[in-house]
């Protein structure tokens, strides 16, 4: 046994040796960057790796081959013709020892027209193969551009509803801070008109006593016996006594003739 044979082992990807795996891929045409995905992939889940398969790479479906070997041309011109001279060479139909004469030369003109022929029809044919592999790649571009932009769009739409939930989120709290500080502030403000009103009734109230003492002060210094109207709160006497009259007016009330 050699020591390759003991010692290392050949790896095998989906049952089959990888050289020849990677020999076959390549025969087939396939990319070098396509073939180590492939080789790659088959390792992977030979060395229990999970690969994510949920979407497939893009492979198109219309096959065109690097090279077309039907399509090759063939053609080569087989037609020689020596010049002739005026007076010496002889001109004639038919093929002698020292001239093949017109008609054989004429007739090798005829197959090489028809070689050029067939070249043009084969390269016709491939230029029309061609074009027909090259529609259906377009077809399939087309296809896959479109689903592409649909994906695109679609989570273009996802981030602008996500931003307007954002931006609704945002207004709501921001609509709950304004009433939360606006409640804060019509609270402040109706305590602070109570407290105002109670400073302005406390003040009448304070008022009041003050004229009641007023009041009082004068009541007090009123002479005895002299009526005060209490219903008013001015404190002026409504009314005197004859011994309160001033003695000015004594005499006026006296006898004119000097009696009382």
């Amino acid at each position: 046994m050699s020591e390759r044979e003991s010692g290392e082992r050949e790896q095998v990807v989906f049952g089959v040796p990888a050289q020849a795996l990677v020999d076959a891929l390549r025969g087939a045409g396939m990319a070098d960057a396509d073939v180590v995905a492939v080789v790659g992939r088959g390792i992977a889940a030979s060395a229990g790796v999970t690969v994510e398969a949920d979407r497939p790479p893009f492979v198109f479906q219309t096959q065109v081959a690097q090279t077309a070997p039907d399509v090759e041309l063939s053609f080569v011109r087989t037609f020689t013709h020596p010049d002739f001279i005026d007076g010496v060479t002889v001109v004639q139909a038919a093929a002698t020892p020292e001239e093949i004469g017109f008609n054989q030369r004429f007739h090798a003109i005829e197959s090489d027209l028809d070689d050029i022929s067939d070249d043009l029809h084969t390269a016709s044919n491939g230029v029309a193969e061609l074009r027909l592999e090259l529609f259906g790649i377009v077809q399939e571009l087309q296809v896959k551009i479109t689903e592409i932009e649909a994906r695109i769009d679609a989570k273009d739409k996802d981030k602008e509803k996500e931003k307007e939930g954002k931006d609704t989120k945002e207004k709501d709290k921001d609509g709950q801070k304004d009433g939360k500080d606006k409640e804060g502030k019509d609270g402040k403000d109706d305590q602070k008109d109570g407290k105002e009103k109670e400073k302005e009734k406390d003040k009448e109230k304070e008022g009041e006593k003050d004229g009641h003492k007023e009041f009082a002060d004068l009541t007090d210094a009123l002479p005895a016996g002299s009526d005060v109207d209490e219903g008013s709160g001015t404190g002026e006497r409504t009314f005197i006594t004859l011994e309160e009259r001033p003695e000015v007016g004594r005499p006026a009330l006296s006898d004119p003739d000097g009696d009382e």
